[in-house]
């Protein structure tokens, strides 16, 4: 039996085409899988080099033209079909039977004129096309050598399929098996050729023959340098161009439109430049923005790691953007900006649709998290049914927009050994610009593999990479044997001095955090708390209070509101207020009507404190109209009620560390738990912010277990297994009390220069030796089976993915109707990644399940958010 159209995939809609094999009437063109396949993954692979010194682009195009090579069988042709066949299912299974036409091929180039230098290139190429329809992570070695190098009959079973698979291609179609390989070998082999090859190396069938001792050294000797990242660079290559071209993806629709640079420019010109010690501020951020902007030419020309170190409040963010959007242009490339937490990213991508007028929707700007609506508007010749993700979605999550906005953890855990979904964003890293906000936030464990996936970015994909915070951690500094870090700002002490001179807040050491008792530490419980962080906000004084954990910041609130109740008066809180909102009329309060619901309150309630609670618990669309009532002055007109923050009344915000970097807010005091010093710093640039104030307080102490707590906070966090003496904590206390004055205090100037910078010198050049050392081992050793479990948040993996359903939209949507996964990813605002105690509809779509709850229920409090 043969076909008159060979296919390799079926049509995407009942009226629509098939996907063929090699194209009409057995012809290589523009048409056929393929060749599509192959040229794509070329232009991924363009001007790349693996370990062994060999061009990366013939080995893609040998990949692409084999992958599917034996969807010639007329199994898999029914298979494709939905038609029965007599035989068991894995008589259409494709992956390995290509991968050994793959290793015949590359062969055959090597020893004839084409580019191999040696056999890692066919050996890399091989695993990956083994691989290719893995999806937890890219292939490894020692699985390559388990299925295909062990003398058991299994494996022989598997030998004399494979053989009855490549008969059954030679009976119907040899012509065009030997069309592929004679494409794939610039005309140095045939099918009667590779025939014989593969009949010479599988004798004897039930014996050690070639094949298998081929496969077996593989999983055997020792990876070269290098291994790790050819294996990555090939397999998310053909990933993307198989999944893109399998969805439907035109050539013309990759890509995407840089944001236009001037827009920036005309927006801050626009901006009121302040009087005294604001507009010497103002003056000295444009002064840091158009440095970096500047000096990013030279950046771009070197095979340096970009810093951009600046104090909080000095135009980072703005900086960040205008640096990576010339870069990107000189590299006629895309811009990727990664944050470490979604509620900075949400709120970045405001201003930046704010600024540049552009929908998250569009080629020139996409926002990806896991909480997002991640799609990119192609037009309506796109159909939805696809291998998993709409065209659009697929454009979307595979970065190929002109700026896209994504989370530190989305941009690693894709370097680290990628799942299938990640991997299709990887070959979008090619030459492109990677500013990565806040790093300081990369979780400890990571510390040692950041430093090698910054070398891929860096080495492997002719990326330029610029790291941004007031606290830069050192990393690459003290990470990497082989790049160097260059300030794109001209002289750094200028931004001290200016503290200095203006400064905005001082430290001051708790006594719980200067006494050191035996091994335990001295706590505070929260009743003592709870009354310190009330009277700071005597006298109109706001106070933002930044916990640990999320049942450490749940306890100091209701320690904190217990002194309201206490005289008699019911305190006025946003989350309670936002809820009966929606329960009065069914939908979410703007901003401006969330302030006239806060200062009808006050007034009725005769009290003069409003209360607020931000953490992970809370939906992300709860959480940004707390932060947009209490400090963003660009919403409403002149005659609507101002921020919060900016009212004649005291606002105290109890939160967790969701506040701490990137999110605009200011306190004139805010408390930190116990942290780490840049966790410190991230939490001191919440307070008076703009200057606007005399002088504020940080005070760091160190807040006892709750009472629904495994351990004192600090520990739970950054403490792990090595409890007091984990390095950060140790390192942190040391730094501090040698910084302290007599009083417990340290001033601004010297906590974010000097307390900084000891800090990491201390942990990195000292005996303490941070972050995991097993998972830069498998980078070494490509162990993609050792990394593929791996999270940045360990959390995430006992987290379920939540949706809270709380508008009369969200409820009519996905609590009275089925809800398909177009519905869900329509209220990006909704959903939470937590753990909970019980839910009133689960839903599974795919690969994801869903538990859907009624936020007007028990499931879901009003202030702390998912129960």
């Amino acid at each position: 039996m043969t076909f008159e159209q060979y296919i390799s995939h079926p049509a995407k809609t009942d009226d629509g085409e098939p996907t063929l094999l090699i194209g009409e009437g057995g012809q290589f063109d523009q048409d056929g899988h393929l060749q599509t396949v192959a040229n794509r993954m070329v232009e991924a692979c363009r001007g790349q080099t693996l370990a062994d010194g060999t061009p990366a682009e013939p080995v893609a195009e040998v990949i692409g033209l084999t992958h599917d090579f034996a969807k010639l069988t007329h199994w898999a042709q029914k298979h494709l079909r939905c038609q029965p066949f007599q035989h068991s299912d894995e008589y259409r299974y494709h992956a390995f039977p290509g991968a050994l036409v793959t290793l015949y091929c590359l062969l055959n180039r090597r020893d004839g004129t084409g580019p191999l230098k040696d056999d890692h290139a066919a050996e890399v190429a091989t695993l990956v096309v083994a691989g290719h329809h893995d999806i937890q992570s890219p292939p490894e070695p020692s699985k390559l050598a388990k299925n295909y190098g062990r003398d058991t009959l299994e494996v022989q079973e598997t030998y004399k399929r494979i053989t009855e698979q490549f008969e059954d291609i030679g009976d119907r179609v040899p012509e065009r098996a030997d069309q592929i390989i004679h494409k794939a070998t610039d005309g140095e082999g045939s099918w009667e050729d590779f025939r014989e090859w593969h009949a010479d190396r599988t004798a004897p069938i039930d014996g050690p023959h070639h094949h298998l001792i081929y496969f077996a050294q593989i999983g055997d000797r020792d990876t070269r340098d290098g291994y790790y990242s050819d294996v990555v660079r090939l397999w998310t290559a053909l990933k993307f161009a198989d999944q893109t071209d399998a969805s439907g993806l035109k050539n013309e629709d990759i890509g995407g439109t840089l944001l236009d640079r001037s827009e920036l420019t005309r927006h801050i010109e626009d901006l009121d430049k302040g009087e005294n010690v604001l507009a010497e501020l103002n003056d000295l951020r444009n002064k840091a923005r158009q440095e970096v902007t500047e000096n990013v030419e030279t950046l771009v020309k070197s095979n340096d790691v970009g810093l951009i170190t600046l104090p909080t409040g000095f135009g980072k963010t703005y900086a960040g953007i205008s640096a990576g959007l010339r870069a990107a242009n000189i590299n006629d490339s895309r811009l990727v900006y990664a944050l470490p937490y979604t509620s900075i990213l949400d709120q970045t991508a405001s201003e930046i649709q704010s600024v540049f007028g552009v929908s998250p929707y569009s080629r020139a700007f996409t926002l990806h998290h896991h909480l997002s609506n991640t799609y990119t508007g192609l037009g309506d010749h796109y159909t939805d049914a696809d291998i998993g993700r709409s065209p659009g979605a697929l454009h979307a999550e595979s970065w190929l927009s002109g700026v896209t906005l994504t989370t530190t953890v989305q941009l690693f855990e894709s370097l680290a050994a990628p799942t299938a979904r990640q991997a299709t964003r990887v070959p979008a890293l090619h030459e492109a610009v990677v500013v990565i906000d806040e790093p300081q936030a990369i979780p400890e464990d990571w510390w040692q593999i950041i430093p090698e996936l910054v070398e891929l970015l860096v080495d492997s994909y002719n990326a330029t990479v610029i790291l941004m915070t007031a606290t830069q951690p050192g990393l690459v500094k003290y990470g990497s044997n082989t790049l160097n870090t260059r300030e794109l700002t001209d002289a750094t002490d200028k931004y001290t001095d200016f503290l200095a001179d203006h400064p905005r807040v001082r430290y001051r050491l708790h006594d719980t955090v200067r006494t050191d008792v035996g091994d335990e530490y001295a706590t505070l419980d929260y009743a003592t708390a709870g009354s310190r962080v009330s009277g700071a906000a005597e006298g109109g004084r706001d106070v933002l209070a930044v916990c640990n954990t999320r049942a450490s910041a749940e306890e100091l609130y209701r320690s904190v509101t217990a002194t309201v109740n206490t005289k008699e008066k019911v305190p006025v809180e946003l989350g309670h207020l936002l809820h009966d909102y929606v329960e009065e009329t069914g939908e979410l309060p703007s901003p401006v009507e969330l302030r006239r619901f806060a200062i009808d309150a006050v007034a009725e309630r005769d009290v003069a404190t409003l209360y607020a609670f931000l953490s992970g618990d809370v939906r992300p669309d709860d959480r940004k109209l707390i932060i947009d009532t209490l400090y963003d002055d660009e919403i409403g007109d002149e005659d609507e009620p101002e921020p919060l923050l900016d009212s004649d009344w005291s606002v105290i915000l109890v939160s967790t560390s969701v506040v701490e970097a990137g999110v605009d807010v200011s306190f004139d005091t805010v408390f930190r738990d116990y942290a780490p010093i840049p966790n410190i710093v991230q939490s001191g640039g919440r307070c008076n912010r703009s200057f606007d104030g005399e002088t504020g307080d940080v005070v760091v102490w160190r807040l006892a277990e709750p009472e629904n707590g495994s351990a004192i906070p600090s520990l739970v966090i950054h403490g792990a297994d090595g409890g007091d003496q984990l390095p950060l904590l140790l390192a942190t206390g040391n730094v501090l009390r040698r910084h302290a004055a007599r009083d417990g205090t340290i001033d601004e100037s010297t906590m974010v220069s000097d307390t900084v910078s000891e800090f990491y010198e201390s942990l990195f050049e000292g005996p303490l030796n941070p972050g995991n050392e097993r998972l830069a081992d498998a980078i070494s050793s490509a162990s993609m089976s050792e990394l593929e479990g791996e999270h940045m948040i360990d959390e995430i993996e006992d987290y379920e993915d939540v949706v809270a359903c709380l508008t009369d939209e969200e409820r009519d949507d996905l609590l009275s109707s089925d809800p398909e996964a177009v519905s869900i990813r329509g209220h990006p605002g909704a959903q939470v990644s937590t753990d909970l105690e019980a839910w009133t509809k689960k839903v599974t779509i795919g690969n994801s399940q869903y538990l859907l709850v009624d936020a007007l229920s028990g499931s879901y409090h009003p202030v702390f958010g998912v129960r």
